[in-house]
């Protein structure tokens, strides 16, 4: 159960901040316009409720492959056990990839032109690599390490809503504040995402090509990275 509970948080995770992206990026929507603080409150409460699902589903909500790599390290997580969870994480970033072409396919053909794989991953103002790396790294362990405190803080049945809270919250701080990259803060976020983008077949893509390098060393190494020193310290506490 607690694999069938980080796919469907993740899945809840990811496809409300998708369809989110969806509206705003594509023709023919009932939205078509980007609004800053309509998008963080979208993207804040997709990482809430897909906390709190996957918390009152009986998962460890891992929902991030940098805390699926940190507690392989520092909370005793094994290898198989892992790879388990880091396969339903690819698996509902592929879900909600193809759920959003569904309910927006003609939307995706309308959009001749448009740029799309912002609509399914993270991508900087300005591409600065190594300083984008560090950003990387500082908001995904804040986000993180936020998250974990009151996860350690909290239990009962009460848990799954504060967390739920907490993520939502610390989300919108760190957007509205100090947002430069696109916070991935989570390589399911953008690094499996992206790979299914190059894989599904959305109308209109024109041969699209996602930033490989910008994912690899930003949204995968740098998220990564931040997520593992966030389980580390928390673990001291």
């Amino acid at each position: 159960m607690a694999y069938v509970a980080e796919f469907v948080g993740s899945l809840v995770f990811l496809l409300g901040g998708y369809a989110y992206m969806c509206n705003v990026t594509l023709k023919k929507t009932l939205v078509s316009s980007l609004n800053y603080v309509e998008l963080v409150i979208a993207w804040s409460l997709a990482v809430g409720l897909g906390l709190t699902t996957a918390v009152i589903m009986g998962g460890p909500a891992y929902l991030n492959p940098g805390v699926v790599f940190g507690n392989i390290i520092f909370g005793g997580l094994a290898v198989g056990d892992a790879l388990i969870y880091l396969l339903m994480e690819f698996l509902a970033a592929g879900c909600a990839e193809i759920i959003c072409l569904i309910f927006f396919y003609d939307s995706f053909k309308a959009s001749q032109g448009v740029p799309k794989r912002g609509i399914f991953s993270a991508y900087p103002v300005e591409k600065n690599v190594p300083l984008n790396f560090v950003q990387e790294v500082l908001a995904t362990f804040t986000f993180l390490f936020l998250v974990f405190t009151c996860l350690k803080a909290t239990s009962g049945d009460s848990a799954a809503l504060q967390i739920g809270v907490v993520g939502f919250a610390v989300v919108a701080l760190l957007a509205l504040t100090l947002n430069s990259t696109g916070f991935s803060m989570n390589a399911m976020r953008s690094v499996f995402s992206s790979i299914w983008f190059a894989i599904i077949p959305f109308p209109t893509k024109d041969g699209e090509k996602v930033d490989w390098s910008y994912q690899l060393i930003v949204n995968l190494v740098g998220s990564s990275i931040g997520g593992i020193l966030a389980v580390f310290v928390t673990g001291l506490f």
